[in-house]
């Protein structure tokens, strides 16, 4: 065989007009079992690799995992992954990865070949995300449990339950298909295998989602293993953590002895106090304590959290925009540093003359100075006796100059007025606020007035009447201000324990027998007021989507003015159902409310949070530098923030926000208008 003529970097020829010989032979594509031509690898694990490969008789790609050869000749091993193939293909569910064929290659190393899946591993997009809404989470895991549901009809416990081992395939209509993988360890309940493969005496499966007595090797392992593995993953998912914190791995097995998870709603409030007790039983120390297979817990989580299964399909943040239908459910995890605005240098372009070095600039510098500045003293000396008025006019543009540069020139003499809406009560408005005004006091140097408006229409009104100089508007409120006058220009956008954007629920009483929208109907229906974007207009959007007319579908509805007023009057069932935003539901328990008596019935769409925002035009572009930099200078996280937002609320700073933020916003308001 004749080799490539390669020439060497060191010969001083033209390569470009070398012709390269033809081998006589090359590797072919390699082809196992005379059907699947092996493509790119797509991942590899302990036991071998899994390849794209083309089926050559359907034309159609796959999936191929094909043993590691050191494993090829280990009787164990080799009954181990056949099993995996026996068992998965046994398993026929939408939620579980679809097994097609199973052989051997020329060398007697086995494969299997699966569907090609299109997406991403749960693990990796908890570890992107941190966690995500309790909404989201249950629905994920409400489809881990019907996949595993299947095998646990079939008798097989899988027994590695784990992120990694949990898929989020993409479909094509660009919603996710959970997909449970690997069923490499998995075993019948009924079956009595070779104890070195189903390795009932030894710690088989991943530590941190191992259920106590799989770790502690006890026999006859049944499905609770599955139930808690799940459970832990739903916990992970929820609280961002596991529930019994272990430093290194090794102790998590002593922390699992003590059997005292971290109630999650320590961590994450907002969740029911049902959801909490069904995430505490699937993880139970105590199998006998557990629920008995994924039938059961899948049943109690429909219950705890009956809005999650309006999500599926599922759909993911970002995915599909154009339809209006994607969704933001995760929780965006806050930095304590946010990077610098990057400002882009000017090209010097192709005919740029090279840098001088340091040396030069310095002796340039030196030489300008020596031959400049007597003649300059001079000058000014003799301009100055000449022109004694001029240079206190002089003196008297620069202290101007000096005012409008740090922004305080459009009214130098008056406060800066900020309006923000009374969503909740008017003295708790102001008490939530004032370390906010105080620090923006200080901050800008000069008197700041907090100015309390009843709703968003009319501080929109002040705004536009030059009564207050920024106003905090609602999502909608902005949108329909920015249409009223393009000039209107973003400051900042608070951010809060959930992030920059925020959610609006739909309630019900835990006591009542509303568990479903559909339960609503002839109801008397709760909304905050017609400017409330996650009060009314979002829910009402929400409705649409469901098929429910909510002009039509409610027996009546009324206006409760703020958000805290809905979640009293839902309490003292003035109302069957509300809506709130969700930060409220942190709140409800310092304002005589207990959050676990309420029932969340469905989560809107993501909402930014308010526009703190002013008129760009005018006397206002010297002011806007100086505002934006003092609600920027409270960033998530930072010293600053942490003093200001130490009262125990919901806002923790500020962050940038520009008029493309609120396009979501638009989008719901032609849902709205197509409607009417």
């Amino acid at each position: 065989m004749r080799q490539l003529a390669i020439p060497t970097m060191s010969e001083d020829r033209d390569f470009s007009a070398l012709p390269l010989e033809r081998t006589d032979e090359l590797p072919p594509i390699r082809t196992l079992a005379g059907k699947y031509r092996l493509g790119r690898l797509l991942g590899e694990g302990g036991m071998g690799s899994v390849y794209e490969a083309e089926h050559l008789g359907l034309g159609t790609s796959v999936a191929l995992k094909l043993l590691s050869e050191r494993f090829a000749a280990d009787p164990v091993s080799l009954t181990r992954f056949r099993r995996e193939a026996r068992l998965a293909a046994a398993v026929r569910h939408p939620n579980v990865i679809a097994v097609t064929d199973t052989g051997t290659d020329e060398f007697g190393v086995p494969f299997l070949v699966m569907e090609l899946l299109d997406g991403e591993s749960l693990a990796s997009w908890i570890r992107r995300y941190g966690s995500i809404s309790p909404t989201l989470a249950v629905a994920v895991t409400q489809e881990i449990l019907a996949g595993i549901s299947a095998a646990h009809d079939k008798g097989i416990v899988h027994r590695d339950l784990k992120p990694a081992n949990i898929f989020l395939a993409r479909q094509k209509d660009g919603s996710y298909c959970v997909k449970v993988l690997d069923f490499g360890i998995s075993k019948l309940a009924v079956d009595n295998f070779d104890p070195e493969v189903t390795a009932d005496g030894a710690v088989v499966g991943t530590p941190l989602f191992m259920a106590p007595e799989q770790a502690s090797r006890l026999p006859n392992l049944d499905a609770r293993v599955d139930v808690y593995s799940v459970g832990a993953m739903l916990y992970r998912m929820v609280a961002g953590r596991m529930p019994y914190p272990a430093a290194p791995f090794e102790s998590s097995f002593a922390q699992l002895a003590k059997g005292h998870p971290l109630p999650p709603r320590s961590v994450r409030p907002e969740i029911s106090n049902e959801l909490q007790q069904v995430m505490l039983r699937a993880v139970d120390v105590d199998r006998d304590r557990r629920f008995r297979d994924a039938h059961e817990f899948r049943e109690a989580l429909d219950r705890a959290w009956p809005s999650a299964s309006a999500l599926h399909p599922i759909r993911l943040g970002g995915e599909d925009e154009s339809s209006g239908d994607s969704r933001e459910f995760y929780v965006p995890q806050i930095s304590s540093h946010t990077p610098p605005s990057l400002t882009p240098r000017e090209s010097a372009g192709p005919q740029a003359a090279p840098k001088p070095t340091r040396e030069e600039r310095q002796r340039k510098l030196a030489l300008a100075i020596a031959v400049l500045l007597p003649a300059f003293i001079l000058g000014m000396w003799g301009w100055r006796a000449m022109h004694p008025r001029q240079v206190d006019a002089n003196r008297a543009h620069r202290r101007a100059a000096e005012m409008a540069g740090s922004g305080l020139v459009a009214h130098a003499r008056k406060a800066v007025r900020i309006g923000v809406t009374a969503y909740m009560p008017k003295t708790l408005v102001q008490e939530q606020k004032k370390s906010l005004f105080d620090y923006l006091e200080q901050h800008l140097g000069r008197s700041v007035e907090m100015v309390v408006v009843d709703n968003y229409v009319d501080l929109a009104d002040k705004l536009f009447a030059g009564e207050v100089d920024v106003a905090a508007l609602s999502p909608y409120a902005y949108v329909k201000a920015k249409r009223r006058d393009p000039t209107l220009s973003v400051i900042a956008t608070p951010v809060t324990r959930i992030g920059a954007t925020h959610e609006g629920y739909v309630l019900s009483r835990v006591s009542s027998n509303i568990r479903r929208l559909q339960d609503l109907r002839d109801r008397v229906f709760c909304y905050v007021s017609p400017t409330s974007t996650s009060g009314y207009l979002y829910p009402r959007a929400l409705f649409i989507r469901e098929g429910m007319d909510p002009d039509s579908f409610f027996k009546a509805t009324r206006f409760t003015g703020d958000h805290l007023a809905a979640l009293s009057a839902l309490k003292s069932e003035a109302c069957d159902g509300a809506v709130v935003y969700a930060n409220i539901l942190f709140e409800a328990r310092d304002h005589g409310l207990e959050p676990e008596s309420f029932r969340i019935l469905a989560t809107t769409d993501r909402i930014p949070n308010d526009a703190y925002c002013l008129l760009d035009k005018g006397s206002n572009r010297a002011v806007l530098p100086a505002l934006r930099a003092a609600f920027l200078s409270l960033e998530p996280g930072g010293d600053a923030a942490r003093r200001v937002f130490s009262h125990g609320g919901q806002m923790i700073g500020f962050t940038q926000a520009s008029d493309a933020d609120y396009e979501t916003v638009r989008n719901v308001e032609k849902i709205l208008e197509s409607h009417d």
